[in-house]
């Protein structure tokens, strides 16, 4: 499946996060490709958040979608929120997604992720992200998304409360 990911870098990550991403050390370990060089595709708009589109078949084995991906991703990010792409229904899923084009189309408009790390840590802008920030939230496809998934989402906003 394809995702729309969008999230916002924790502050006191930030200039930890640019050199992960330079020295290709961001999801070191991570078995399945390169998530540095996708992180990269993404656009942070003016409100700081981060847009970018991500290929994973976690939800096929684990019911929920980005599960081996998080563990890297919210380290250096926060308000992550996870979208499906396009609908399940017509998604062939794993093996097909790999090199299919539904996304094509879709670019998040805004300044480059580098660009924007690398202006925020020569100190040009202070980050308006707070350091708590939101748990990650499945969204699915029209807010349909796995009984895990929602378990996950209703123990996220118990936790925010």
């Amino acid at each position: 499946m394809r995702y729309l990911l969008s999230a916002r870098v924790r502050p006191e990550k930030r200039t930890e996060l640019l050199r992960a991403l330079e020295e290709g050390r961001f999801g070191a370990g991570f078995p399945f490709g390169d998530l540095g060089e996708v992180l990269c595709t993404g656009r942070v708009d003016g409100s700081g958040t981060i847009r970018w589109v991500e290929v994973c078949y976690c939800r096929e084995y684990y019911g929920v979608a980005m599960e081996e991906e998080l563990p890297y991703i919210e380290e250096y990010l926060t308000d992550i929120t996870i979208a499906d792409a396009r609908s399940p229904a017509h998604c062939e899923g794993y093996p097909v997604c790999n090199d299919c084009d539904c996304t094509r189309k879709v670019r998040p408009k805004g300044e480059p992720l580098l660009s924007y790390l690398w202006r925020l840590a020569s100190g040009h802008e202070a980050s308006t992200t707070s350091a708590e920030g939101l748990p990650t939230q499945w969204l699915g496809w029209r807010g349909q998304v796995t009984p895990e998934e929602a378990r996950r989402n209703r123990a996220g906003h118990a936790r925010a409360d």
